[in-house]
């Protein structure tokens, strides 16, 4: 599992649309939307790929300025056993 969390900066304008077209992607879930275009996001994935390919995919949102990861998560599930 790996969670990032996303700060996205959107025209405006726009900001209803890029809301609802981040919704759409899977994995993606918008927390906090402002009047001047800033939304509060994360994208939950399983692997490290997936979430700089979601990342990319909400750059590429129309009406997006930026899209900037400020936290990020990784649990590789297997679980470490000390050395003796």
């Amino acid at each position: 599992m790996n969670i990032s969390g996303v700060l996205v900066h959107a025209r405006p304008e726009q900001v209803a649309q890029v809301e609802k077209q981040l919704t759409e992607i899977p994995g993606v879930e918008v927390h906090a939307v402002t009047e001047n275009g800033r939304l509060v996001v994360t994208v939950e994935q399983d692997s490290d790929k997936m979430i700089a390919d979601t990342v990319l995919n909400i750059h590429n949102c129309e009406g997006v300025l930026s899209a900037a990861m400020v936290y990020q998560y990784g649990d590789d599930d297997t679980e470490v056993t000390p050395k003796n």
